[in-house]
């Protein structure tokens, strides 16, 4: 649910026609509309999607900071900074219009929340903006029902609909705040969604192929969005760790509906986030009689592969590196080869050096995800 406004001014503008979407789910724990107040009974696992539809339109935005109405149209709010456990200091802004002369407990109980949201050291940057649904389409546009950017969160005091509570809401939105802080290089991780994830959701392979659109704005391609995606199983993770109601999915396609390996992958991408490439060296010789060396790399993580070879002097190789497909990822010939790839899907290559002229030694630096 990045829960998308009309188009215009803001970037990222999504809005969702819950006539184009084909998931939801069975019946779940309605929850009153409490301003403030994060405190919920518990949820199932998630249910299987089904073809029912129990909302009307749900939307929201994402926006850059050049876009954002906010500063043409700041709302009167109270600001509170909240330290939380552990250690952080989370930005509270109440509307005044909602909480008349402020709210310190409601403040303290939304920083609470956040607080026992899976995160990273991100949250110090947050600013969270818990407002009327009026000031809320004002930032975020017509229809909208939060939105994220630039560090600033904005979300409705009360639940929006029996059956969706605003704390839902809060965790989806968090999810683009954790992703802009992720690294999945060569992809930006609020588009792809975060290294790990992604990989598991083979995100590359399926937009390679014409099925997701990342970072996709538009009424045809925003369920396929992967970023959305992220969003909405970062909500999943979410109630499932604090016990609240589970909200229907229904906002994205039923791809990304998340299974024990998807939430295990989103888990490990927030508490353990993915910070580069790890570099492997191959060792090995050719000669006549013995020409070729044939290696087997896993490769777990789709992202940027680079191989590096130097062979002994007098010595001259091809190189390839290979996966399921007849076609290399790499073929290069010489003493020393330096070439590149993009891990696209592929959990294991195999790297090959094939003796062309003279023998000896040579080692091949693969640097992966």
């Amino acid at each position: 649910m990045n829960f998308s406004g009309e188009a215009g001014t803001l970037r990222g503008v999504r809005p969702v026609l819950l006539s184009s979407l084909t998931a939801a789910v069975a019946a779940i724990g309605a929850a009153a509309a409490v301003a403030g107040s994060p405190a919920r009974g518990a949820s199932e696992a998630p249910a299987a999607p089904s073809a029912v539809s129990l909302y009307p339109n749900i939307v929201d935005t994402t926006f850059t900071a050049s876009k954002s109405r906010l500063a043409l149209e700041p709302p009167e709010t109270t600001t509170y900074e909240e330290a939380i456990s552990t250690g952080e200091i989370v930005h509270i802004r109440l509307s005044s219009s909602f909480f008349p002369g402020g709210d310190a407990t409601a403040a303290r109980q939304w920083a609470d929340f956040f607080g026992s949201l899976l995160h990273g050291s991100e949250i110090s940057s947050l600013q969270v903006y818990v407002l009327t649904q009026t000031e809320v389409e004002n930032i975020c546009g017509r229809n909208a029902l939060a939105c994220y950017g630039s560090d600033q969160l904005f979300i409705p005091a009360a639940d929006p609909d029996p059956d969706l509570t605003v704390e839902s809401v809060a965790a989806h939105e968090y999810g683009h705040h954790v992703a802009e802080y992720l690294n999945n290089r060569p992809w930006a991780a609020i588009d792809w969604g975060p290294k790990r994830w992604a990989s598991v959701e083979q995100v590359c392979a399926n937009t390679r192929a014409g099925r997701f659109f990342p970072g996709a704005e538009d009424d045809t391609n925003y369920e396929v969005n992967p970023g959305e995606g992220w969003a909405e199983t970062y909500r999943v993770l979410t109630e499932q760790r604090l016990g609240l109601p589970q909200a229907p999915w229904q906002v994205v396609s039923n791809d990304f509906f998340p299974n024990a390996a998807s939430l295990a992958a989103a888990q490990a991408d927030v508490a353990t986030p993915w910070n580069g490439p790890t570099t492997t060296t191959l060792k090995g010789s050719v000669r006549k009689g013995a020409a070729v060396r044939t290696f087997s790399v896993k490769t777990p993580l789709d992202g940027q592969l680079r191989v590096t070879l130097t062979a002994a002097k007098g010595e001259r190789v091809r190189l390839d590196v290979l996966s399921g497909s007849s076609t290399p990822l790499v073929r290069k010939l010489g003493r020393t080869i330096s070439g590149s790839a993009t891990i696209c899907g592929q959990r294991t290559l195999r790297v090959r050096v094939t003796r062309v002229a003279g023998s000896g030694a040579f080692r091949v630096a693969v640097t992966r995800p």
